[in-house]
Formats: structure tokens, sequence, C-alpha cells
């Protein structure tokens, strides 16, 4: 709730043709700047590719130094949240189906608004769908009108996304809420208010005449008290992609979660899950020879070598890629390489330096 940014500062750590990397840095307090146990701090990182798909890394500090605001009800970290601005109903700024949760295997459930699944209050999403318990991941997406679908794909997995067993069902699995249909809030942050204590609900006549957000869904680490250790990172994906069908970014998703195995004449290093990078050691002056054995499409492939140079030539196959089909950049003592094609099978890469 930090509207006068006392606590918060961001910078650009990255930029390039091939990403950009930027940073925040904040703190948790309530509306009266009270920072939660002391202490209580979060650091993000968000990795984003030519593409606009993004990682974003969240690393939480929960506090330890006072009891000001005693023990969190829940540890949330990540929600579907739509903002719009004076004039604008939420409902005409959402596609008729506003919502879809699903997994890369694709099991899918599609809400329109206002209905949310049926959802009266905020609830657990497994009270309803008790079978996400064994989903492999999440996805959840939000449809707007004639604008782009946002994304966010969360891990069912401990190592990219820490989770408390869920302390509605009491199954390991990350815990997601449904926000009730048909409401929206006016206060902080799309409203400059910040005069509420948990929420400000807003009356059709102020959605409309003021800035309004509207929430779809929520989850985080615990919603039973739970506290995550100090500090905790969680990864997620996230970014935007235009059409209805959603099998290119199940595809992406996969790729992320399961990438396929790498094989080169220099020495890889393994996949950074946090820049959705293969990290490749540098043997000698030899051009990188790169296989990709895909067992599922991978798209839009990236590549960090471990030294700063110019790409002269790609080829995909054996053919030459034209050079508005990979875009690269060095910073400081690496060289990103993001290549606009989708491996399927074994594919070969080679990437010449200059």
């Amino acid at each position: 709730m930090d509207k006068e940014c006392r606590y918060t500062r961001a910078g650009v750590e990255e930029s390039g043709p091939a990403r950009a990397r930027v940073s925040w840095h904040y703190a948790l307090c309530d509306n009266r700047y009270r920072v939660f146990n002391g202490n209580s701090t979060a650091d993000e990182q968000y990795t984003v590719y030519a593409d606009g798909v993004a990682v974003r890394q969240l690393t939480g500090w929960p506090g330890n130094e006072s009891a000001v605001g005693l023990n969190p009800l829940c540890w949330e970290v990540g929600e579907f949240i739509l903002i719009t601005g004076p004039g604008v109903d939420p409902a005409e700024a959402m596609a008729p189906v506003c919502f879809t949760f699903t997994n890369t295997a694709g099991d899918e459930m599609r809400c329109e608004w206002p209905e949310m699944f049926g959802y009266r209050r905020t609830a657990p999403m497994c009270d309803v769908f008790p079978e996400i318990a064994e989903w492999d991941d999440y996805i959840g997406v939000v449809h707007l009108r004639d604008r782009p679908s946002v994304f966010i794909a969360v891990p069912h997995d401990h190592r990219l996304f820490p989770y408390a067993p869920c302390h509605a069902c009491g199954k390991p699995h990350p815990e997601f809420h449904v926000f009730p249909g048909g409401r929206s809030f006016a206060h902080w942050p799309a409203n400059p208010s910040t005069d509420f204590v948990a929420s400000a609900e807003a009356t059709p006549e102020e959605t409309v005449a003021k800035p309004a957000h509207t929430s779809f869904v929520s989850f985080g680490y615990h919603y039973g008290g739970q506290t995550p250790r100090r500090p905790t990172t969680w990864l997620y994906l996230t970014g935007a992609f235009e059409g209805d069908d959603l099998g290119p970014l199940r595809e992406m998703v996969n790729a992320w979660l399961r990438p396929p195995w790498l094989r080169t004449n220099h020495l890889w290093n393994g996949f950074a899950y946090s820049e959705r990078a293969y990290k490749i050691l540098t043997l000698s002056d030899e051009p990188y020879e790169l296989r990709l054995e895909a067992e599922a499409p991978v798209p839009r492939p990236v590549f960090s070598f471990d030294r700063p140079f110019r790409v002269d030539e790609v080829q995909w196959n054996g053919e030459t890629l034209p050079e508005d089909a990979w875009r690269w950049h060095s910073f400081h003592r690496e060289t990103l390489l993001w290549i606009d094609r989708q491996a399927e099978g074994d594919t070969d890469i080679l990437v010449v330096p200059g």
C-alpha cells in the first residue's frame, strides 16, 4: 500500500534487442506505512524477451523484527487484476469469456462475467474443482475485448514455486482463490483512495466514475497462516498473446517447465528457469554447435553464452536464418541470443561469432 513510494525503488538492469531485465525492491506495508513485522520486504526481477514473454522472479523476506501486523492470515504472491480508468465499465473491457484456468495437459475451465464459476464469496478453487490438486502446472488467462489476452503460469513444483499444503483440502498443491463475480473495488492501487482496512467495494456508479480494479483469482504460499522461510523465491511465466488458441501458450509454458536436453561441442551448463535460457560455457574458438532434442515443441529458444561476442550468423537445421529471425546483444560478460523459430524434434543450431 506504498502509495507515496516511501519504501520502493525500481530500475532497468539490462536492456538490449534480445531482452530487458527490470528489478524492483519494496517493503510490505499497510495504508499507514507500517511495515509488517518491522522488516518484511521483497525483491522482484522481470526478464522480458523480444516476444513480450517474461519470467517474474519474486524473493520474499518475511519480517522478524516486531509484532506489527501480527501473523499474516495468508502469504499471497499473485493475483489476476483488471484495472480500468474513469468512464470504463469493467464488463465492457472483458471478452465474453473473461477468464480461463488451464494447464499444459489441455484441461481447462472457462467462465463468463459476472458468474466466475458460480462463486458467491472468495473461496479456494479446489472446493469446486478438486481435480486441480493433481495438475502438473497452472495457467490463468484474462481475456480482454479487442486487446491481447494476458497470462500467468504457475509451476506445481516446490523447486520453482514453494507452497505449503492447501489449507482447504490438505493436499500438496499451490492454493488458488476465486473472487466472487460482479464485484469491483475502489481503492489503491487503481484508485487514489487509501481510506480502507481490507478492501473498499465499488458501487456500480463508482466503478464507472472512478478508477477501479476487478479481481479474478489470487494465489499464494498459504492461506491458513503459515509463513514461508526468510527468504523464499517464487518463479512465474507471464506475458500476453493474440487470438483465442491456447495451444501455443501451452507449448511455451511446457518448454519453460520441461526444457529438452541440449547437446553442444562446448559445455551446457544447465537451463536457467529464472531467465528461460540455456547457459553455455565456451571451451574453444569454434562456432557453437547446439542440438535441441525436443520431444515437444520449443517456441523461440534463448541461449546465454559466457563471453561477449558479436553474432554474425545463425543456422537452423542447416539453413542460414535472416537477421530479422533472431536478436542478440552482449551485456557485461555474456551474450544473449533469442531465436524466432520453433524447435520440433531434433533441431540443429549453429551460432557463428564475429
